[in-house]
């Protein structure tokens, strides 16, 4: 702190303006004015000096008051125009010109005049300033600079009191009360040893003097307030040593933290960045310094998308989300991972740490793998939900080369324009799902929803909620709410009702009636639901069978029989084999990313004699197993599997045959064998089996069996 002078204190004319100042109500005459005019605007106004302007109000002079006493002591007539009294070539200030004080008087004292007008750039006058003026102008400036010198007093962390002369106490701020229990009301007046014994009474400067007042450990300057280099008082300023102290625990704490973070990084075999919430970076280890070609003689403060290529690093900073990608530094691919600093208490991360995966990292290649192959993925299923909004799209992507399954998909785009009820009917695995789809996607439903329900996968006892909704406390577990059904869902749109065969007679009751009256009740309601939904149906059963033996509604069939679809199984169109594989292949890649190229001439003789009882279904498992045994390549006869390409294969295997090389083969085929005893009813075959039906389906879905 060095010796104040006075002389200099804070009084900020700089940034006063002459139009901030300038009296703005004022009066003006002109040079044809009498001096009757002249008179009475004096009479009305009390002021000594009025300016005279042409008829644009730019100024030609001025008329003293002192001027009219000389005209009356002459016996001038008040008829005279005032030009012959007026003071021309007067004095005049700059409306834009900066306040400064000495200016201002040196301007009044030449002039003879009391009031001086202000102009502006094109000489028309805007105001008038005098005497008046500036010792407002003065006083507020002073009144101003004391409240602003008094806000930065007060707002200081150190405590500072300042004496006069004699020593007194003059001003005191609350870090100085609050630092030694003082109340400022108190001590004003009082001499500084008096409360302050531990201080020196002289008027010496001292700097960083350690002292114990009050009991109170600080840190004490002592500094004169000099003018016209006379002593005019003293300021002495105080820092709690405790307070500084803890805050160099503190650096040093954070020192050593800093020492071994910077241990930690330097220590990991993958190159290493920090940087800050705007992407510039503020630490590194030589790991990353190495990956980068030519780099600087430091990275901190440099932007890291300068080396990595990408804003990334910001986005993550302002999303809170953590990235994985892949980019090229010095011409070679790394796998770059991106996540953000978190603060406990902020709400937005300070920064992010950018790992960048070394080559030769043993972790890498498998990493980026996997990275790589859940990015496909993405993109993939990302595509096929884009495709559900293209009309016919559906139909398209159904592979056949086989004439009579293409006349089916025509015959099917044109019935799928109609509202009437369809059933598709098929082994398991030929697609039918794939045909409902469709089906919806060529109808003008297209945009509304598509409902798809497994009659066979949802127990009996809760179908009927799940189907038609159900009132709040209509059962125990109920939501508070209640829920819409199934039917709910897809107004508008389709429902399709899978394994439609398995539904029980109860409930084939309501749905009847859902679709003749367009109206069902919820379980637990008081009133009916309309709805508005076209139904698709499918299933594996002989339905004409299962009305024989009283297990399925003759009315609801023929309801739902409007229209059918025979759904043909693959060994039935062995031309489609093929294509169906490399559509496959095509698929798997895109979803694991994988590099199959094909088939081998082997494997493809291997999959056109097979017979595929599990139909399309068996052979996209089929192809997908293969290509994440082969990932790259044609899929050969080893990559297959093994009942695919055994001489005797599934479909001419007794149960139990010792030619079975598992467990695991012979339960699939007691499993296939109930099935087609029972014609594809799957109740039936869990009856047959003495197996609960939840059961059979964990089987069916553990050996790939619809």
């Amino acid at each position: 702190m060095e010796s104040v002078n006075l002389s200099n204190s804070f009084f900020p004319n700089s940034l006063i303006y002459v139009h901030d100042l300038m009296n703005t109500d004022f009066v003006t005459v002109h040079p044809d004015d009498s001096l009757l005019t002249v008179t009475q605007k004096f009479t009305e106004t009390q002021i000594d000096t009025i300016p005279v302007v042409d008829e644009k109000g730019k100024l030609l002079g001025v008329f003293p008051r002192r001027r009219l006493y000389k005209a009356i002591l002459e016996n001038k007539s008040l008829d005279v125009p005032c030009s012959s009294y007026m003071v021309t070539s007067p004095y005049a200030l700059s409306s834009d010109l900066t306040y400064d004080q000495l200016t201002f008087i040196i301007k009044l004292n030449q002039t003879q005049v009391g009031t001086v007008p202000i102009v502006d750039r094109d000489n028309v006058v805007v105001g008038t300033g005098g005497k008046v003026e500036y010792m407002r102008a003065t006083v507020n400036m002073i009144s101003k600079a004391k409240a602003h010198l008094d806000s930065i007093f007060q707002a200081m962390n150190e405590g500072i009191i300042a004496t006069d002369e004699k020593g007194q106490i003059i001003s005191i701020n609350r870090a100085a009360e609050n630092l030694f229990g003082l109340n400022a009301d108190d001590v004003f007046g009082q001499n500084i040893q008096e409360v302050f014994p531990e201080i020196d009474s002289d008027n010496a400067r001292r700097l960083n003097v350690k002292r114990i007042i009050n009991s109170v450990p600080v840190m004490m300057n002592q500094v004169p307030l000099i003018e016209d280099d006379t002593v005019r008082g003293m300021n002495y300023a105080f820092v709690d040593l405790s307070s500084l102290e803890k805050i160099a625990a503190e650096l040093e704490s954070v020192k050593k933290l800093q020492v071994g973070l910077q241990g930690v990084l330097s220590a990991s075999s993958d190159g290493l960045i920090l940087t800050d919430r705007n992407g510039l970076i503020t630490f590194y280890n030589k790991e990353a310094v190495s990956l980068l070609k030519n780099p600087p003689e430091t990275l901190i403060e440099q932007p890291v998308e300068n080396y990595l290529g990408n804003r990334t690093a910001i986005n993550v900073a302002k999303t809170a989300m953590s990235e994985v990608e892949v980019c090229t530094i010095d011409g070679k691919n790394c796998m770059v991972s991106y996540v953000p600093i978190n603060f406990e208490e902020a709400n937005f991360p300070m920064g992010v740490v950018v790992t960048i995966y070394r080559e030769d990292n043993s972790m890498s290649d498998e990493m980026a793998r996997k990275w790589f192959s859940l990015q496909q993925q993405v993109k993939y299923y990302k595509t096929e939900l884009e495709k559900q909004g293209h009309t016919n799209a559906a139909f398209s992507n159904i592979i056949t080369e086989n004439p009579a399954f293409i006349s089916l998909k025509n015959e099917a785009e044109r019935v799928a324009r109609s509202t009437s009820t369809v059933l598709l009917t098929g082994e398991s695995g030929v697609g039918k799902d794939m045909f409902a789809r469709a089906l919806h996607a060529a109808s003008k439903r297209a945009r509304r929803p598509f409902v798809k329900v497994n009659c066979a996968a949802i127990p009996e006892t809760l179908l009927e909620s799940e189907l038609f909704g159900y009132e709040p406390g209509s059962f125990t577990g109920a939501l508070k709410k209640g829920k819409p059904g199934y039917f709910e869902q897809a107004h508008e749109g389709t429902i399709f009702l899978d394994e439609i065969g398995e539904m029980p007679l109860s409930i084939q009751v309501k749905v009847l009636q859902a679709l003749q009256e367009k109206q069902f009740m919820r379980v637990g309601g008081t009133s009916t639901q309309t709805v508005n939904v076209r139904i698709i149906t499918a299933t594996n059963r002989d339905l004409r069978e299962a009305m024989a033996h009283g297990e399925f509604r003759e009315d609801l069939y023929y309801r739902l029989n409007v229209i059918e679809f025979h759904l043909p199984p693959l060994r039935s169109r062995p031309e489609d084999i093929l294509p169906l594989a490399e559509m496959f292949i095509e698929k798997y890649n895109s979803i694991l990313g994988t590099f199959v190229t094909g088939l081998t001439p082997e494997a493809r003789n291997i999959l056109t004699s097979y017979s595929w009882p599990g139909n399309i279904r068996e052979l996209e498992n089929a192809i997908e197993r293969a290509a994440n045994y082969v990932w790259e390549g044609q899929i050969g006869k080893e990559h297959l599997p093994a009942q695919i390409y055994k001489n005797n294969n599934i479909s001419q295997t007794e149960p139990g045959s010792p030619s079975l090389s598992s467990l695991d083969d012979v339960e699939k085929n007691i499993i296939l064998d109930a099935l087609e005893n029972t014609k594809g009813n799957k109740s039936a075959a869990a009856r047959l089996l003495k197996i609960s039906r939840s059961s059979l389906y964990e089987k069916l879905a553990k050996h790939g069996i619809s």
